[in-house]
């Protein structure tokens, strides 16, 4: 019976850590895709000013 306990209580550790990790790696991929949309509307802004003094 005792190895069944530590069997569960293997499995049941390794979903928290993936969970853990799976929500680290959420976090960090969405902050990087804001840093990266923003980084890419600033860049737009400058060329579509460019192209109106340009004009």
């Amino acid at each position: 019976m005792s190895e069944i306990k530590g069997q569960l209580l293997g499995i049941i550790l390794v979903l928290a850590i993936f969970g853990i990790v799976g929500a680290a790696l959420k976090s960090a991929f969405t902050n990087m895709k804001d840093t990266v949309v923003e980084q890419v509307e600033n860049v737009s802004t400058s060329v579509g000013t460019m192209l109106t003094y340009n004009s």
